[in-house]
Formats: structure tokens, C-alpha cells, sequence
């Protein structure tokens, strides 16, 4: 899966996210985490935070992509924690960049495995979308644009 290559659809304004994915949102209630996954860069041995997060759930995994504070896109099972993530096309040559990526249990957020989400909320202003909360049975986090890198943060 070469993620920058992915279609993603970009949203800034929260009627027309909504008209797009508020079925599949609310569909997300009573559904289990299964687990969170963000990108590890082999190479740096830290989180690759320019990639999307996805959260997997009982029937299906959402991928969250939040770029430049103001436009947010998601992926319904398109993108799979078992398919290894690229960030550019094999032959790609760029000067110092080696790219050893892979889906990795998201360590900050681990403690919401097996939770049940109560709902899910866009996190945002009407012109400029930031992430998504999760409320679940044992508290929320929030995946969301942090400065130029997507973030799982707890709410507590």
C-alpha cells in the first residue's frame, strides 16, 4: 500500500464530512476496538507520524488521515494493518531516505483495546476539520492533526 498514493478524500467542512461519513461513524457504536495502529519508522525507530492511523474494530478498520490542521479524510477497510505501508513507490530515489515502514500496535493508546466505542466525534470548526474523538467505555482519545504529524492522544 503506497499511502501517498492513496485517494484519500480531503474534508475541511464538517456538513459536507458529515453528509459523507456519519452513517458509517454511528454504525462504529457498540463495536469493539480490536486495535490502534500507527506507522514505525524502522529506520529512525520512532512513530512515522505524516502516515494515517487506523482503528481497528470488530467488523472492519478505519483509517484517519488529518493534514495541515484543517482537512481530514477517512478510508473504510481500504487500508489494512497486514498489507506493509510505503510511504513512495519502491524505486522512488530520494537523497538521504530509506524507508522501512510497518503497522505497529500504537503504544500510547494500547489501553483501548477492547473497549467499546460509545461514539465518534469530529473534532473541528466549520471550515476546518482536525481528527476524531473516540468515546468508549473506559474513556476517549482523540487521533488528530498535532502540528504537521497525526497523534493518538488519551483524554485523560
Amino acid at each position: 500500500m503506497i499511502l501517498t498514493e492513496f485517494p484519500f478524500e480531503d474534508f475541511c467542512d464538517k456538513t459536507l464530512f458529515s453528509g459523507r461519513w456519519e452513517k458509517t461513524l454511528s454504525a462504529l457504536s457498540r463495536q469493539r476496538i480490536v486495535n490502534i495502529f500507527g506507522v514505525w519508522d524502522n529506520t529512525s525507530g520512532e512513530w512515522f507520524g505524516e502516515a494515517p492511523m487506523l482503528v481497528e474494530l470488530e467488523n472492519g478498520t478505519l483509517a484517519v488521515n488529518v493534514r495541515s490542521e484543517k482537512y481530514l479524510a477517512l478510508a473504510w477497510n481500504k487500508i489494512l494493518s497486514t498489507e506493509k505501508p510505503r510511504w513512495f513507490p519502491e524505486n522512488t530515489e530520494i537523497p538521504d531516505w530509506r524507508e522501512d515502514l510497518d503497522w505497529r500496535v500504537y503504544s500510547p493508546l494500547c489501553k483501548f483495546r477492547n473497549t467499546e466505542v460509545l461514539r465518534v466525534e469530529v473534532v473541528g470548526s466549520e471550515n476546518a476539520l482536525n481528527g476524531l474523538r473516540f468515546k468508549t467505555d473506559e474513556g476517549g482519545f482523540l487521533i488528530a492533526d498535532a502540528g504537521d504529524v497525526i497523534t493518538g492522544i488519551s483524554d485523560e
